[in-house]
């Protein structure tokens, strides 16, 4: 029967009516039409089967007693098909009393049925409503569809347990591991050390206590949690691991409360994080190029030392060793073999150090360790080898010796040190050898904080290299002082350039035969604000090692040859000026720029300039040596050999070098006349010297006797006390008025 238009557009489902009696079908038609149901016929069975695959009713109303196909028949064919077809609510209407048939509609596949005589009234609602059940029933099976999709996406374990710890849920993640694991201990063995290790389905979990499914250490973890998440209705979580034919694996099981005695779990494996963590870890506290501890790591176990020390009312010792001259093999033969050497003494620290001298030996502080619920298989010894030794940075190691009893166990730990760092290294070919100094800071007498520690200890260490280097020093509050004033100094000195502190002083250099000045040497003094003059001797090996040096030498060679400039107008033969260059200034490749540029300002004659080099800076490297030499007697200058005598000049070198004059080293001088070494050693150096054609200038000429056996040696030229104090510029201007200045009477 065609529906109105007005129920068409109030369709709320298709029902395909099935029976063989025309009256039957068309009162049911009749009867969904007036609830808004689409009625479609079959005169039978097989009918029936076709038109509910071509149409795909919502709903099928199948009479029992049909020809060619009966509604059982037809049920199971329809159930058989594929699609929505097999999931089509199926009502059967059967005889009222005929329980059998009953039995036989739900075994054939049906939904419901209806009795005859059918309830013409309530047919249509009673379709609805299995048309509204049919519907929940879908949606939940998709809803479950779609959790069971999530959940076969997800890796997590999921499960449900009661108070007791009893599983009343499990649903293996897709992991390796699934959170659970079953099996065998060996005798002895931890119970996380599992062998034949299986993972545990929801069969094989649900109604098993949790000691049956993880080993009971951890069991007895998760049991405490568990408990505690039904006490205070807040989220717990439980770490630990599990071995798996020899694999460790990390797991973290999160519990939350869903009833006053039920609890929901999820079990992530952990492993991929824990192993980044292991990597961040090793990043932030391993030096990259030993692989022992850096800086941050002993730092961290300084600290634990340190308040562990406190409450065990112990002591404890901090070295810090520095390599002697390590910069030097760097600069000679590369930083590959600089980095190599590191390696290879990190390793060297490892060896000599004995565990008994980094190992505590005592308990550790309570609460101190593992921090949260977390089980893991071993936990690290308080002290171990691995963080007490560490590399602060270039050269710098630190060794931490706890629970110390004795002084000299700190003293013999870095004697063996010294020892060790004594014996050749083997690198690319080089053997290398290196020394080392060592500073030893004591807790609690030098300090109860790490960075005071750290500090004194690095005092010490400095200590030792001002006292001869390969040593090993104890820290002692005189020795703050001692930095304390070095560093004072330090800053005065970065001042004095720019307040006019530094002046000059000259000294004459005579002529032995003709009794003429016939140069000056320029001297540097400080006038310090507070302190007054303060020594060359003092400050000259400050400004060498903070680099100082090479402004002030600048500063010092344009002054000297204005000065130089000024004496060029005396109505005299001109005189040479003699300024020192440091090691620094020589190996500067500015050198000769900073020469030709004072030269330039203050118009001297090159010729009137003289650069005095000390024997030691000629030597240590003599091919540029000889380059800057080259490029030095290029501009004019006249070159000469300081302190000659004190270093180790072979002859090929002093006749490669080209220099004008030697100025024998004062300490040959001094002896003289009763030294019989020191004057074979002068009369030897001025006849080598004139051999070579080259003058000889004796420094730290202080009496008579000393000038008077020079002149019989054949020196060439004089300096000294007893010829002339070092002089401001105005007494030296006096002093070069006369045509030349007559020596002392000596007979």
């Amino acid at each position: 029967m065609p529906a109105s238009p007005a129920s068409q557009r109030a369709i709320r489902g298709t029902v395909l009516v099935a029976d063989d009696d025309p009256v039957m079908r068309l009162l049911m038609l009749e009867m969904l039409q007036q609830v808004g149901l689409e009625g479609i016929e079959a005169q039978d069975g097989r009918e029936a089967v076709a038109v509910a695959a071509e149409r795909r009713p919502d709903l099928i109303l199948m009479d029992v007693e049909m020809p060619h196909l009966d509604g059982f028949s037809a049920c199971r064919a329809i159930r058989r098909a594929e699609g929505p077809g097999a999931s089509v609510p199926i009502v059967m209407v059967t005889g009222g009393d005929d329980i059998e048939a009953v039995t036989s509609a739900y075994e054939a596949g049906a939904t419901d049925f209806i009795s005859k005589p059918i309830n013409w009234p309530i047919l249509g609602h009673r379709v609805l409503y299995v048309l509204r059940a049919s519907d929940a029933i879908a949606r939940l099976r998709i809803a479950d569809a779609q959790n069971r999709a999530v959940l076969a996406a997800i890796p997590d374990t999921f499960f449900r347990m009661n108070r007791d710890g009893f599983y009343l849920d499990y649903e293996p993640g897709r992991g390796r591991m699934n959170g659970g694991l079953q099996g065998r201990t060996r005798p002895g063995r931890r119970d996380a050390a599992m062998d034949e290790a299986v993972p545990f389905t929801s069969e094989r979990c649900v109604g098993r206590h949790i000691t049956e499914v993880l080993p009971k250490e951890i069991a007895a973890r998760v049991m405490t949690q568990l408990g505690e998440v039904l006490s205070t209705e807040q989220v717990r979580s439980v770490e630990y691991e599990l071995v798996r034919f020899g694999e460790t694996q990390h797991f973290e099981a999160r519990l939350v409360a869903t009833g006053p005695s039920e609890v929901l779990g999820l079990v992530r494996d952990i492993s991929e994080r824990k192993r980044t963590e292991e990597q961040i870890r090793r990043l932030a506290y391993c030096d990259s190029l030993t692989g022992i501890p850096n800086r941050q790591a002993f730092l961290e176990t300084l600290e634990r030392e340190l308040q562990r020390s406190k409450v065990g009312n112990k002591k404890f010792a901090v070295l810090f060793m520095d390599l002697d001259a390590f910069k030097r093999i760097n600069d000679t033969l590369g930083h590959n073999v600089g980095d190599h050497l590191l390696k290879i003494v990190s390793e060297r620290l490892r060896e000599t150090i004995r565990p008994s001298d980094l190992v505590s030996r005592s308990e550790a502080l309570p609460g101190d360790g593992l921090h949260g619920d977390v089980l893991h298989g071993d936990a690290a010894p308080e002290h171990s080898p691995a963080t007490n030794l560490a590399r602060l940075g270039g050269d710098e190691f630190t060794i931490l010796i706890p629970d110390l009893e004795r002084v000299e166990h700190a003293l013999n730990v870095a004697h063996r040190v010294k020892e060790a760092m004594r014996r050749p290294f083997l690198i690319e070919g080089h053997e290398i050898f290196v020394t080392a100094s060592i500073g030893i800071s004591l807790f609690p007498e030098d300090g109860d904080d790490c960075n005071s520690l750290l500090k004194y200890a690095d005092t010490a260490m400095y200590h030792a290299k001002n006292c001869g280097k390969n040593n090993a020093k104890l820290y002692s509050s005189s020795l703050t002082m001692q930095i304390m004033s070095h560093v004072k100094l330090e800053v005065g000195l970065r001042k004095a350039l720019q307040n006019n502190e530094l002046y000059l002083l000259y000294q004459p250099q005579l002529d032995v035969r003709s009794s003429e000045i016939v140069g000056v040497e320029a001297l540097v003094r400080w006038r310090h604000p507070e302190r007054g003059v303060i020594s060359p001797t003092e400050f000259i090996p400050l400004a060498e090692e903070t680099g100082l040096i090479v402004p002030i030498g600048e500063w010092v060679l344009r002054t000297a040859c204005n000065q130089a400039r000024l004496w060029q107008g005396l109505p005299r033969r001109p005189v040479r000026m003699a300024v020192n260059l440091s090691a620094k200034q020589f190996k500067d490749e500015n050198l000769s720029q900073i020469v030709l540029s004072a030269l330039d300002e203050t118009g001297l004659d090159p010729k009137l300039l003289e650069l005095e080099l000390t024997e030691g800076t000629l030597m240590d490297d003599a091919i540029a040596t000889l380059a800057t030499l080259e490029r030095l007697r290029g501009i004019g200058v006249y070159l000469s050999i300081d302190d000659f005598g004190t270093g180790y000049s072979s002859m090929n070198y002093l006749k490669r070098f080209d220099v004008r004059a030697l100025k024998i080293d004062r300490s040959f001088i001094s002896g003289l006349p009763q030294d019989s070494e020191n004057a074979a050693i002068t009369r030897a150096i001025i006849a080598m010297a004139h051999g070579l054609k080259m003058a000889v200038v004796a420094e730290g000429v202080e009496t008579g006797e000393q000038l008077l056996l020079l002149e019989q040696y054949g020196c060439d030229m004089v300096q000294g006390y007893f010829l002339g104090h070092p002089s401001s510029a105005d007494a030296m201007t006096l002093m070069l008025g006369p045509l030349h200045l007559a020596l002392p009477d000596i007979k």
